[in-house]
């Protein structure tokens, strides 16, 4: 048994001033004032020990096996690339995000997709960080079966629908929607218009393909979510469909109608640490405020789950054990997670020791059901820790 002690401990959502946490195993043992008896101590100095962040929409492998346009990485490689800038960040359970949508643009198809689970499986137990599938189901495709088996394939905790279609979620102006396309992604305008039309046209199957996903669901035990809810209505198909998530809800009406419908809502960690969205929705800074916020995720960058926890600190958008929460406590309890996201006796010794005191935090050492997994050496007045 270890018991590690920190400037700033958080536990029952209330920063501990020079608290120890006891590890046995793979589990918490204690929290407290004093180390558990018979423990190693080792103090960690002047950092916050925090629990392990916790993920749930993590899309950036594409862009890691996909750098550019013609540049094409190994696969497996770009997994383990990413678990190093998890670990690196505090996050211990990562959900990879595996899209059913047909988008040169962004390298997606049904045969990728098939390829990344395939992959994960492979190095799954090399990996550090905890990783779990999020399929995203495009409803303008016909990809339910692919989506089924990927359900059955292991891995696969979390099950969304989307729908992309200009006109509605997440792109309600069809300008902004071309922009991205034409002047951003440099697609000819050609083909832009003939996407345009297709999309169009298969939207029409969308409440359709919607009641298949949330049959998977059912069928493998997935936990449900939705995507872009922009209308009460919207959130109010989720809530038949048995939905337990809305995912980035793009404007007032749907979050404050997603929160008290008690659906778990989830904005993205670089809407919160830049104040805005990418594009025109709402910004996760006003969803904070009011409330409606209970978890933030990575997206597209990893890293600003970490650089957000403190600067909306800093900046007073919330607390900082508020901030803490919406990347461990509330995305574990939302996703259904009960072993993990808090500092507790019991649950998984999933934890990271943050240095606060630099220009930017830094992440000193992060832990995984009890093991030590960063790898960098941490001077404390136990000496040195690595």
């Amino acid at each position: 048994m270890i018991a590690l002690r920190a400037r700033r401990v958080l536990v029952d959502g209330i920063a501990r001033e020079g608290w120890w946490v006891s590890i046995d195993g793979e589990r918490i043992a204690d929290a407290g004032p004093e180390p558990a008896a018979h423990a190693e101590r080792v103090d960690l100095g002047d950092v916050d020990l925090v629990p392990g962040f916790i993920d749930l929409h993590c899309d950036c492998l594409y862009k890691l096996v996909h750098p550019r346009p013609t540049a094409n990485l190994p696969l497996k490689a770009a997994l383990f690339e990413l678990d190093a800038m998890l670990v690196a960040h505090g996050i211990t359970t990562n959900f990879l995000c595996i899209a059913l949508e047909e988008d040169a643009r962004e390298h997606r198809s049904e045969e990728h997709s098939l390829e990344i689970a395939e992959a994960l499986r492979a190095v799954h137990g090399s990996l550090r960080v905890d990783n779990k599938i999020h399929v995203r189901v495009d409803v303008c495709g016909d990809v339910i079966e692919t989506a089924r088996r990927l359900a059955g394939g292991g891995h696969v905790w979390l099950i969304s629908y989307m729908d992309h279609t200009p006109g509605t979620g997440q792109y309600p102006d069809v300008k902004v929607w071309r922009e991205q396309y034409v002047s951003v992604a440099r697609v000819p305008e050609e083909e832009v218009e003939r996407k345009l039309a297709q999309r169009l046209e298969k939207h029409r199957m969308g409440d359709a393909m919607r009641e298949r996903v949330a049959q998977v669901a059912r069928e493998h035990g997935l936990v449900l979510a939705s995507h872009d809810d922009d209308s009460l209505e919207a959130v109010a198909r989720a809530l038949r469909l048995g939905a337990k998530i809305s995912e980035f809800p793009v404007n007032e009406i749907a979050a404050r109608a997603s929160t008290e419908a008690g659906l778990g809502t989830v904005m993205g960690a670089p809407n919160a640490r830049r104040g805005r969205s990418h594009v025109t929705n709402l910004s996760a800074r006003e969803a904070i405020r009011a409330g409606w916020l209970n978890a933030l995720a990575s997206d597209f960058h990893p890293p600003s789950l970490l650089e957000s926890v403190y600067q909306l600190a800093a900046e007073g958008v919330c607390s900082w054990p508020e901030a803490v929460a919406l990347v461990s406590t509330g995305p574990a309890r939302i996703a259904q997670l009960q072993d993990r996201g808090r500092i507790e006796p019991g649950l998984r010794a999933d934890l990271c020791a943050i240095d606060p005191s630099l220009a930017h935090p830094v992440v000193r050492q992060t832990w995984v059901a009890g093991t030590p997994v960063l790898g960098t050496a941490m001077r404390a007045s136990a000496g040195i820790i690595t």
